[in-house]
């Protein structure tokens, strides 16, 4: 050792690890074996009820690593909220989505998965890797079974950081080791950027500024609806009344009705609906014009604060 050097202690990096996935995937017994040793940090159940009523953690030190797993509740429906509560405090690394091989990957189930990815964001995507369980139960390779299910297909396409098979009925950390490589790997495709509470926020202004649009949308589409149909009513009115008055007067003249009176009688007022649909028509696009103004102003807004927070 040089004179003056001074020698450090091994750098440890932390790794945020949270698994989700549909009930019976093997959540549990994963964490469990990434976690390692005898113990059974998370409880393990097979049957397809629930394995975890809420979200639990547990923290060890694989590789000169620091790892934090995550496992969340069984219910798909109920990861959203949970991981809201998780980020608030925790920033996560990775996503492991962990799916069940061996049995049909229905619609059902793609459709949540897919309902969770979006609640989350984009960004989430980018953090995940799909956590294959139970291959020992098929009876060709995993890529073909890939190959011939198009909505796992897609799901893996989807993740940034692939896929990864697990055998939790054997003890060989050789597959630990290899997927915290992928984890690692994925991490530094990301630039050591994590799934914070911002991101997930941000997700969530998103989707309710899309909701709005929609809302604004519509709300314009019908204003101008009702418009159009006042017009065409008063056109159409004016038509049939100017023909009529024409028939009155003929009446009233071979009747020995005078002009004045037959001016006098064209004259009263007569209650129009299609005037009165077009004005409401009119009055409500003024009023949702105005809404949609102030509207855009205050996503423009929220998209500049957007801009700077990134």
């Amino acid at each position: 050792m040089r004179r003056g050097s001074m020698s450090h202690p091994p750098q440890f990096s932390e790794l945020n690890i949270v698994l989700w996935g549909p009930t019976g995937a093997g959540k549990s017994a994963s964490g469990n074996t990434i976690l390692g040793g005898d113990r059974e940090t998370f409880e393990e159940h097979h049957h397809f009820t629930s394995e975890t009523k809420t979200c639990a953690s547990a923290q060890t030190v694989v590789d000169r690593r620091a790892i934090t797993v995550i496992d969340t509740a069984v219910k798909i429906t109920d990861v959203q909220t949970q991981i809201e509560q998780i980020v608030q405090n925790t920033p996560l690394d990775v996503f492991l989505l962990v799916i069940k091989l061996g049995e049909t990957f229905t619609k059902e189930k793609h459709q949540a998965v897919k309902s969770v990815q979006e609640k989350l964001g984009a960004k989430v995507l980018k953090h995940t890797i799909v956590l294959f369980t139970h291959a020992d139960q098929l009876h060709e390779s995993v890529e073909d079974h890939l190959g011939d299910c198009e909505a796992l297909r897609s799901v893996v396409h989807q993740c940034s950081g692939g896929f990864h098979v697990f055998n939790n009925k054997d003890g060989d950390r050789a597959q630990v080791t290899e997927l915290l490589e992928k984890m690692e790997s994925l991490r530094r495709r990301n630039g050591d950027r994590r799934y914070t509470e911002h991101d997930y926020k941000r997700t969530r202004r998103d989707l309710w500024l899309k909701k709005c649009d929609v809302f604004v949308a519509i709300a314009l589409a019908a204003a101008t609806v009702l418009v159009l149909a006042g017009a065409v009513l008063r056109e159409g009115a004016g038509a049939v009344d100017g023909g009529a008055a024409l028939e009155r007067a003929d009446v009233r003249r071979s009747a020995g009705v005078g002009e004045a009176a037959m001016m006098m009688a064209s004259a009263a007022p007569r209650p129009e609906p299609a005037g009165l649909l077009g004005a409401a028509g009119g009055a409500a696009l003024l009023a949702v014009a105005a809404c949609a103004g102030l509207y855009f102003l205050a996503r423009k807004y929220l998209s500049r604060g957007n801009d700077k927070s990134d």
